[in-house]
């Protein structure tokens, strides 16, 4: 099979995991507690964990997106009390945010989901060694970064 051909099932593949993963985030669950969470909400929960205390610009470059698409999903999260925000006793002009009790539940929960999901992925893949995850690593990258510099050029 010539090279051209490879890249373009390569390619195939890497979109029909794009829409699988689309399709599977848009299926709300419970992350331990009663409320059904989006993976979008997770996955902010989780940065907002992981940071321990963050702010809006943070997450925004985080995540690629606009301080106001961040604003209005740490809204939501603080309606339903996964999170906390509140000014900056040293800076009033910075809001912090950081998980509620409840967040750093999800959070929990959502870390032990994680590993479980991973470990029955790793299994599935035991014929590849490291070397080819690190060079999967290094196309999806570079992918990735071509997908970014298109859309970057597209709304500049």
């Amino acid at each position: 099979m010539k090279r051209e051909e490879v890249v373009y099932q390569l390619m195939e593949s890497i979109y029909e995991v794009s829409r699988n993963q689309s399709q599977y985030e848009s299926i709300p669950r419970k992350y331990g507690t009663d409320d059904e969470l989006y993976m979008v909400e997770v996955h902010t929960i989780n940065l907002i964990g992981e940071k321990i205390k963050t702010n809006t610009s943070e997450l925004a470059k985080l995540t690629n997106k606009t301080k106001g698409a961040i604003s209005q999903m740490v809204d939501k999260l603080v309606k339903k009390d996964l999170v906390l925000k509140y000014k900056n006793p040293t800076n009033s002009r910075e809001v912090i945010i950081e998980l509620s009790e409840k967040g750093n539940q999800v959070f929990q929960y959502h870390k032990k989901l994680d590993k479980m999901e991973y470990t029955k992925i790793l299994n599935q893949l035991e014929e590849f060694s490291t070397e080819d995850f690190i060079k999967f690593i290094k196309i999806s990258s570079i992918v990735s970064d071509i997908t970014r510099k298109s859309i970057k050029n597209k709304y500049s």
